[in-house]
């Protein structure tokens, strides 16, 4: 059975979606949630803002104990520097696992099913706060590192899957912060849990040992507080979240009220538990000795291959690194040569064998070597250590219940089903893994048509890429573009104007469905990738209902077709107004954006495309086709603004290509700009041959 730590490290990945699903139920996750009990805690109505505020007061009243013995842990160590570091620090480690997580928890709430849905515009605006909205390097998690680096315990940083390797970080540490990167995974079964943990970890401000963390510094503060938007200083992520659970209960209704109290009571039980525990293991690390016991005993597996011949006081150091006991082998270590008691600049262990002409040069960290500084300036010491260990003291608390069907269900045969059903079942995060495989062989047959296409000179990109030569050749489509204006054109009749706009409604309701995927965290603050959420960001309006690009164009089929179910209903796919052709594209996006980081390349270029086909000439030729009878203008007219190649989506596609192809060796560059290509001409890639024309092509050719 897998730790918490090791299905921390394994699903934060933006494509471990479909595997944790496999692992987990989201039946037995929401039976697990409902067993909560909460001392002075009951189902209250979510609906009432007045509810809500007490809610909060009373969230934030109950960690007011953990925030008093904080302080005093704090107090103690004020006028001891080391102290003071190795506490900062070790609690910096040890909460990196959950804010980590909490960045996580909302990743998917807002995805292609409900992408009209108020409730997922307010999370999708969380979220984005949360990641840095799209700016680079400003997240929390970024933020965060910086903290790390202050600390000289960056080791740990930024890297999320080096986070749980890190064996300074504590077992237990793992075990909230896990379930809360499964819980994300179940953005529709599992929806009101995951906003009403939101709304617990926004509602209890700054977490204590968080505070501790920051110290006297407010900058640090405002982005360690989860309900603070750190950009502007203002509460604003306590109402969004507040709004979120009041939109979904709004949506739902009161059957879902038990949903979203379970979330909230789990999160509230979870975050004391943690609160508690770190509390008790920094209570001991104010023990020098606590902090160079975990040292020994993480580095003695290997040191237990060298030092055969060293002697501790007459006694083998390998010997002594065998026997499970790190105190006594620092007792022996404080008695030997190396060591000069209360003197650490003294002592050849600091000042001689880890210099850079010493046998130890880098076989310590810098935070190793606070650590055995600290150890050594509090030698010799009155009395015995607590027992057990600090580090051995928060354990891992385990995770949700595996489900029991793991691994043992095959996959359906979905191959046989049109693009038209296909539609609203990939419409879904949470799908079967049959439909899993469908899409998977939907990408790759959608790309090899492309790739023929780009075979075939069909592309129209720039042979080879060189930084600066995209920019170039969008400047000259654009001319291109608008200079089609100037030839005739005839406004087409009604009916093929209410035919173009139905034809476009399976692809525009899904509006940014093939960057989907650049939500994820580990995504869409990347520096090919920021761009990219942030685009997807603005295709939903950036969490604003009325801006949300899918609703304003359900305004315009309103106007010229009358009312349609929502998107994911699969009446919608079956309704007579569209033709089976209307789905195909759209399909490519649903299924392509599920895998961000197998098809980064392919998206890039697909993006870029897509961004740049209506710009100039296309776009204002449709503003005039509407206006000719009297239909809105909006959708086509914000799309050449927001598309524009200055400062638009269209110069953000070219951005977010220069900064992944720059990174690359020449050799690579010629292998990924033709995945590029391939995605470039996938927005339009060449019709599949019928086995006739196949034929005849060979046939042909022949004679």
């Amino acid at each position: 059975m897998n730790t918490s730590r090791q299905n921390f490290s394994r699903f934060l990945g933006a494509e471990a979606g479909d595997e944790v699903r496999q692992m987990f139920c989201a039946v037995d996750i929401r039976n697990c949630l409902s067993l909560t009990l909460e001392p002075g805690l009951s189902i209250c109505n979510f609906a009432n803002a007045e509810v809500l505020n007490r809610l909060a007061c009373t969230s934030r009243e109950r960690l007011s104990s953990y925030r008093a013995r904080f302080s005093d842990l704090a107090i103690s160590i004020k006028d001891d520097e080391e102290s003071d570091y190795a506490l900062r620090s070790k609690a910096a480690l040890d909460m990196a696992p959950f804010l980590i997580s909490s960045q996580y928890l909302l990743h998917s709430v807002c995805g292609n099913w409900n992408n009209e849905s108020p409730y997922a515009m307010s999370a999708l605006r969380i979220h984005a706060i949360d990641i840095g909205a799209g700016q680079p390097g400003a997240s929390r998690l970024d933020h965060y590192f910086e903290v790390l680096r202050d600390l000289s315990v960056a080791d740990a940083g930024i890297d999320l899957l080096h986070t749980a390797e890190d064996a300074r970080v504590s077992e237990g540490a793992f075990s909230f912060a896990a379930n809360l990167v499964v819980l994300s995974h179940f953005p529709e079964s599992l929806a009101g849990q995951i906003l009403g943990a939101n709304l617990y970890l926004r509602h209890c401000g700054i977490l204590p040992p968080l505070e501790l963390i920051s110290g006297e510094k407010s900058s640090v503060r405002d982005f360690l507080d989860l309900g603070m938007n750190p950009s502007s200083g203002k509460v604003e992520l306590r109402q969004y979240a507040e709004d979120a659970v009041l939109e979904y209960l709004e949506e739902f209704g009161e059957e879902e009220v038990g949903a979203v109290f379970d979330g909230y009571a789990w999160a509230r039980h979870q975050t004391e538990a943690l609160n508690e525990n770190l509390l008790n293991i920094l209570s001991r690390w104010l023990d020098p000795r606590e902090a160079a016991r975990h040292l020994i005993s993480r580095r003695k597996p290997e040191a237990c291959l060298y030092h055969e011949r060293t002697k501790l006081n007459k006694m083998s150091m390998q010997a002594l690194l065998a026997q499970d006991d790190a105190l006594s082998f620092l007792e022996h270590l404080a008695a030997s040569s190396f060591v000069r008691a209360g003197n650490p600049a003294q002592s050849p262990l600091l000042n001689g064998l880890i210099s850079s002409r010493g046998k130890m040069f880098r076989i310590f960290s810098r935070d190793d070597i606070t650590i055995l500084h600290r150890w050594i300036a509090g030698l010799p010491y009155e009395n015995a250590p607590l027992q057990p260990a600090a580090y051995l003291l928060w354990k891992d608390a385990g995770g949700f219940p595996k489900a029991a069907n793991i691994d043992k269900a095959p996959p359906g045969d979905n191959s046989s089903i049109r693009a038209r059903q296909a539609y609203s079942r990939l419409m879904h995060t949470e799908i079967s893994l049959g439909d899993q495989v469908y899409a998977r062989k939907y990408i790759k047959k959608w790309l090899l048509r492309a790739s023929r296409g780009v075979e075939k000179g069909q592309c129209p990109l720039p042979r080879e890429w060189t930084l600066g030569c995209l920019r170039d050749w969008l400047h000259s489509q654009h001319l291109d573009s608008n200079r089609s204006l100037d030839e005739p054109y005839e406004i087409p009749s009604r009916e093929e104007v209410i035919a173009d706009v139905l034809s476009l409604a399976p692809l525009t309701m899904i509006d940014g469905a093939w960057l989907a995927g650049f939500a994820h965290p580990s995504m869409g603050t990347s520096d090919s990738g920021y761009t990219l959420f942030e685009t997807f960001f603005d295709e939903l309006g950036n969490g604003i209902y009325e801006q949300n690009h899918p609703v304003i164009y359900r305004e315009l089929l309103r106007v010229i077709y009358g009312e349609l179910p929502a998107t994911s209903d699969p009446s919608y796919a079956n309704s007579y107004c569209f033709k089976d052709k209307d789905f195909e594209l759209p399909v490519f996006w649903l299924s392509i954006g599920r895998y961000p980081q197998s098809y980064w390349p392919e998206i890039l270029g697909l993006n870029l495309a897509m961004e740049l086909s209506g710009v100039g000439g296309g776009y204002r030729r449709t503003h005039r086709a509407l206006s000719a009878y009297g239909y809105p203008t909006v959708f086509v007219d914000l799309h050449n603004s927001i598309d524009n190649i200055a400062t638009g989506h269209s110069a953000w596609a070219v951005a977010s290509i220069d900064a992944y192809m720059s990174v690359l060796t020449k050799d690579d560059r010629a292998v990924y700009w033709e995945r590029v290509c391939t995605g470039y001409v996938a927005l339009n890639p060449p019709k599949e041959q019928s086995f006739i024309r196949k034929v005849r092509k060979t046939v042909s050719s022949m004679l």
